[in-house]
């Protein structure tokens, strides 16, 4: 896990407030930056909640997402439905926001790997039950002194198959089920298979089952997912950064701040609450931020004291 971040995750669905101005706040984040659209759709084994439109993926550097096996990664890049991601254990990747193609480029501890695809980026987007479609790959694995090692060709098939309400330890999501047969393009013989149950109010899979040939399942469950500022552009980090010193020095308990990026893609609110004393004596005040990213809504509790140059230094918990 990124030990510099820490997250409270919002579930849209619902909201366990301890604070009465933070659902009030919520209401006018999610009001003013919204802009999905609902849609009902026919489902197969979901409740009574609606399942929203499908779309591709989007994606803002600081986005985690966080899984019970170990898995974390964070957005470091995106653009123009490209993405590149960082992971907990030091090894990174780019590819298409499209989590159905695999990555175009990876890199770990001692190798490294390249494909090619005639997948479009969009492969199979929006989501529409019984949508099918099929694409092939080639990965290149080299050695950390570029020396070839592998070159393996496959063939992807997939389809949306329906939709499920599953419960992981993010929260209880509706969502679709696309699974993505694996075969070899030489002979064609199946080798794996990878289900997604992705959330569309998250716009992310929220699990994923890895089934293969001759190794056992592996089931991945999203357990957290937040946004780190710190991956902002630096001027918008300073504009940021601003707002909060002066809402911890100056602002009032419960009244919100609004802060957007220059590209309107992200919104937040920070919002102050008690003032109490450092172990030192110091000025320090509980707070929290909500961001709304595309969509996304991310709500986090935190605290922060003074120093003795003025600015103010998160608490890590």
């Amino acid at each position: 896990m990124f030990s510099e971040i820490h997250l409270t995750v919002l579930n849209s669905r619902r909201v366990n407030n301890p604070h009465p101005y933070l659902a009030f706040a919520l209401i006018i984040l999610i009001a003013l930056t919204a802009g999905c659209a609902k849609q009902q759709i026919a489902k197969a084994r979901v409740d009574s909640n609606r399942l929203l439109i499908a779309d591709l993926p989007t994606y803002s550097p600081g986005e985690f997402f966080e899984y019970d096996n170990g898995l974390s990664m964070i957005v470091t890049e995106s653009s123009n439905g490209m993405v590149s991601w960082k992971y907990a254990n030091g090894s990174a990747s780019s590819g298409y926001a499209n989590f159905l193609v695999p990555k175009l480029t990876w890199e770990a501890t001692g190798s490294k790997g390249t494909s090619t695809t005639n997948a479009a980026k969009d492969f199979l987007w929006p989501l529409n039950f019984g949508g099918f479609g099929r694409y092939d790959i080639t990965q290149t694995i080299h050695e950390a002194d570029g020396r070839v090692t592998e070159t393996l060709g496959r063939r992807w098939e997939c389809s949306v198959d329906g939709s499920e309400r599953v419960s992981v330890p993010a929260g209880d999501f509706d969502t679709y089920v696309v699974s993505c047969n694996r075969y070899s393009s030489n002979d064609n013989e199946w080798r794996g298979r990878h289900t997604y149950y992705y959330s569309p109010d998250i716009r992310h899979y929220v699990k994923l089952e890895k089934r293969y040939v001759n190794r056992s399942t592996r089931i991945e469950q999203l357990k957290s997912y937040g946004f780190n500022s710190e991956y902002l552009p630096e001027k918008e980090q300073n504009e940021l950064k601003k707002l909060l010193y002066r809402t911890l020095a100056d602002g009032k308990q419960g009244i919100s701040q609004g802060w957007t990026s220059s590209d309107g893609t992200i919104s937040g609110m920070l919002i102050p609450f008690q003032n109490y004393r450092g172990a030192r004596g110091e000025p320090c005040r509980e707070y929290k931020s909500l961001y709304n990213i595309q969509g996304r809504v991310y709500h986090h509790t935190r605290k922060a004291c003074q120093a003795a140059d003025g600015s103010w230094q998160r608490i890590r918990f």
